[in-house]
């Protein structure tokens, strides 16, 4: 009868011991390169979410000695997992959160990312932790001989980038000959560099030193092109490709030689070729500038400055011109033309979520006679990272209302956001960055608000405080979402309410 008894308790307690909860999930990040002892950001793992004294055998099961003695250990903890050594708890009791500093300087470069586990240790080890740090105050730091007896959560630190490569080119010095016949706007060769660095760090822009009129190096793909002609030429044109990184402050790679050379066709003159032949073949010659139906494509940063030179129109048909914007007018127009020299300067800021595209026509006038003709280019803004997400939840303030009793993952509030951005510039995610005592997360994909799982007191207001942010970091302004377990009182939606009314109105018109 004896057995009978007992034998049921000891099912329980290995069943207690064993049977885990599905353990939370927490995220966090630190930037590489940061000193050792940085406290890994956004990341606090409220102690409450995991019952030590049950863990530890505090809570019935076990011998009477164990559960007096993990009663009296406060928890500790120790991090596990491939790379945990980098890193170490740091329990804060006052507010009953742990935390995470870095024991190293991070490379993302090397390690973008680290995957741990963080566990409990109980009994005596955890004691003559706590002991021995007893002396630190209110925060303390855990000790790596502690014994785990349970993992209570999963944690991912994100190792984010710094502008700490500059941009290489992989190749050798370029040597290439071009035919002189070449047409113009010709991409002859291109550049191509690698950064290690990630984002807005390893966007490049290419660059062409000394300028020279012949060949450009558009900014964006590297490519160089044949601007001027070459005809008649006998020396080599040489110059220098750069490529900068947009990070800051911005990385300049180490420089490629390009060396041109042009190469002429051998021509057999026959017989003494008939002057009007030679006119028509140098007309023929001067059609290959750029007319009106054979647009001038660019593509143009949204951040450029003002005064920049997005491109020149040279060369033209005509040995002396003019260069006058026909469309759309100067006014408006956020590019102008120098009118001499043919420079497309940026006149004002360019926003690619307002003017994402512009087309423009500009008038080449032959200074020396009546002739002119159009060139149309067409102006791509790119995009760069200029927006924060916004919030458009309505109405506002906002406010949630949950069961007491609801089930772990129940949808709680959906958070929306907007970026005005594209790409990654433009995809949110949300976090939850303080409030809610564990008992709320939110799915960093959807924003949507769910329970955890943990008991709610009914008729308590919760407090969350939530961001969003886009792939490379820009935030929005926190926003706080007030969620009741149980009835909320009626409330205004409004903060204030406006209305007419007018004059001579007679008493008791509703």
């Amino acid at each position: 009868m004896i057995w009978v008894a007992v034998f049921p308790v000891l099912v329980s307690c290995a069943l207690g011991n064993e049977t885990a909860d599905q353990v939370p999930f927490f995220h966090g990040h630190v930037f590489e390169n940061a000193p050792p002892g940085s406290r890994v950001n956004g990341l606090s793992v409220p102690v409450k979410r995991f019952n030590s004294q049950r863990l530890c055998g505090a809570d019935g099961c076990g011998t009477a000695a164990q559960a007096a003695q993990a009663a009296q250990a406060a928890p500790h903890f120790k991090l596990l997992g491939d790379g945990s050594g980098n890193f170490r708890v740091f329990a804060h009791h006052n507010r009953g959160h742990v935390l995470l500093k870095t024991c190293a300087v991070l490379d993302r470069e090397e390690r973008a990312q680290y995957a741990l586990v963080l566990g409990l240790c109980c009994g005596q080890s955890a004691a003559a932790a706590a002991a021995a740090a007893a002396a630190a105050g209110p925060s303390r730091e855990e000790d790596d001989e502690c014994t785990v007896v349970a993992e209570v959560a999963s944690i991912r630190v994100d190792v984010l980038d710094t502008n700490d490569h500059q941009p290489t080119f992989p190749g050798a010095d370029v040597k290439l000959s071009v035919d002189d016949a070449t047409a113009l706007r010709t991409a002859v060769y291109a550049v191509t560099a690698h950064d290690d660095d990630s984002g807005k760090n390893a966007e490049l822009i290419y660059f062409a030193q000394p300028k020279n009129g012949t060949f450009y190096a558009v900014p964006k793909t590297g490519e160089i092109l044949l601007v001027d002609s070459i005809l008649g030429l006998e020396e080599p044109i040489r110059f220098q490709v750069f490529a900068r990184d947009r990070g800051w402050p911005p990385r300049t790679s180490q420089s490629v030689s390009v060396e041109i050379y042009p190469r002429q066709r051998p021509v057999v003159m026959a017989r003494k070729p008939n002057p009007q032949q030679v006119k028509a073949a140098a007309a023929r010659r001067s059609r290959s500038v750029l007319d009106s139906d054979s647009p001038v494509l660019i593509n143009v940063s949204e951040d450029a400055g003002i005064g920049s030179v997005v491109m020149n129109l040279n060369p033209v048909r005509f040995q002396s011109a003019a260069f006058e914007l026909v469309e759309p007018d100067a006014e408006s127009s956020p590019v102008s033309v120098s009118r001499d020299s043919g420079d497309l300067v940026i006149s004002r800021r360019l926003d690619r979520e307002t003017e994402p595209l512009l087309e423009l026509r500009v008038k080449v006038q032959d200074k020396r006679g009546p002739d002119w003709y159009l060139v149309r280019v067409d102006l791509t803004v790119t995009d760069v990272n200029d927006n924060v997400p916004e919030w458009t939840m309505v109405p506002a303030p906002y406010l949630a209302v949950v069961s007491p009793e609801a089930a772990a993952g129940s949808l709680v509030y959906k958070l929306n956001a907007e970026d005005g951005d594209e790409g990654n510039n433009g995809e949110v995610e949300y976090f939850l960055s303080d409030g809610g005592d564990g008992r709320f997360e939110v799915d960093r994909k959807s924003g949507h608000v769910r329970t955890t799982g943990l008991p709610l007191q009914r008729d308590r207001e919760y407090l969350l405080t939530v961001v969003a942010a886009d792939r490379l970091g820009s935030r929005s302004a926190p926003a706080a979402v007030s969620v009741v377990a149980g009835a909320r009182p009626p409330q205004f939606t409004n903060a204030s309410f406006t209305i007419a009314i007018p004059e001579n109105t007679p008493e008791g018109q509703p």
